[in-house]
């Protein structure tokens, strides 16, 4: 595996840990507000935090704000891991 799909692949297994879902119920076209996820901004934050202490990559508020599926966000992240 690749160091983008590791990175990728910790950021699916910290969001479902954290929203407590089945990985197997996330995609890249999964929206963190849509009723799979139903992710309130205290549940962002978490993700944010965990991603941050798991991978290093901090993600501000300002551009949590912008991040609407696990698709933006494994983007985002393996960017900048």
């Amino acid at each position: 595996m690749s160091d983008n799909q590791d990175v990728g692949a910790r950021v699916e297994s910290i969001v479902a840990d954290r929203l407590r879902v089945g990985q197997e119920a996330l995609n890249d076209e999964t929206r963190f507000d849509g009723e799979a996820l139903n992710a309130e901004s205290l549940d962002m934050v978490e993700v944010a935090e965990a991603v941050e202490a798991d991978i290093g990559v901090h993600v501000p508020d300002e551009d949590l704000e912008e991040i609407e599926t696990v698709g933006d966000l494994r983007s985002y992240v393996v960017e900048r891991a």
